[in-house]
């Protein structure tokens, strides 16, 4: 699991662009969160091989900048849409690039998991220090699911859908 957040981390890292003039070679931005979905028949939504998981497809993410949601997508990065799908320890799980916007005060990230526009929202506070910018706290759809200190090394959260 540490794997996949080092690759969330350096690819939102790449996709940051370079207008404060900041040595990118010693700037650490921690910005992602896991997830894994169940249903109520605790079937494994995002494992391919069960004929009920979700379209992975479908799934967007929207940043809210300015206002205004903004749907990401980077065609230069390996996960243009934002996120990445993965197993870890038999359970897949989606690691999800979370909005980081300086203009916001807790930035808001929306992901739409189908077609059907089913969203939730996930907002995050973050520490933003000289080289840096790590994660604090977390909430989905308005429920703090994750704070930095909390015996927890990675944001990590089951959904059930």
């Amino acid at each position: 699991m540490k794997n996949l957040l080092i690759v969330i981390a350096i690819s939102t890292f790449f996709s940051c662009s370079n207008t404060d003039e900041i040595d990118e070679l010693n700037f650490t931005l921690i910005a992602g969160l896991e997830f894994s979905i169940f249903n109520a028949q605790n079937e494994d939504l995002l494992n391919p091989g069960n004929p009920n998981h979700l379209n992975t497809d479908d799934i967007r993410l929207f940043y809210v900048i300015n206002g205004e949601s903004q749907e990401f997508f980077k065609g230069n990065l390996d996960n243009p849409r934002g996120y990445l799908i993965g197993e870890h320890e038999g359970i897949y799980r989606i690691g999800i690039y979370l909005n980081h916007a300086e203009t916001e005060d807790r930035p808001i990230t929306y992901i739409q998991w189908n077609n059907n526009i089913e969203t939730d929202t996930i907002e995050v506070s973050y520490r933003k220090i000289q080289h840096a910018v790590i994660q604090e706290t977390i909430w989905l759809n308005g429920e703090q699911i994750w704070e930095i200190g909390d015996n927890t090394s990675d944001p990590y959260f089951v959904l059930e859908k």
